[in-house]
């Protein structure tokens, strides 16, 4: 399962910084350095993780889901 996600880019950081500390089943990556466009994608495993965990940081960090894309 793989997000495309945007943000205000001073949130970035600390967005990734919580992702990642997430017991590790997934990975965040930007698409362009000059935009504020993520790419963060888990196993099909961890989908339930992942929206959970997506669901509890939208409570601080506010962001955008602009597509989901299944890879399985």
């Amino acid at each position: 399962m793989t997000y495309l996600v945007t943000m205000d880019k001073r949130d970035i950081l600390f967005f990734c910084a919580l992702i990642e500390s997430a017991e590790r089943f997934c990975f965040v990556r930007t698409i362009d350095k000059n935009k504020p466009l993520l790419e963060i994608s888990a196993s099909s495993y961890y989908t339930k993780d992942l929206k959970e965990l997506l669901e509890l940081i939208k409570k601080t960090i506010n962001f955008e889901i602009l597509e989901v894309l299944n890879d399985y």
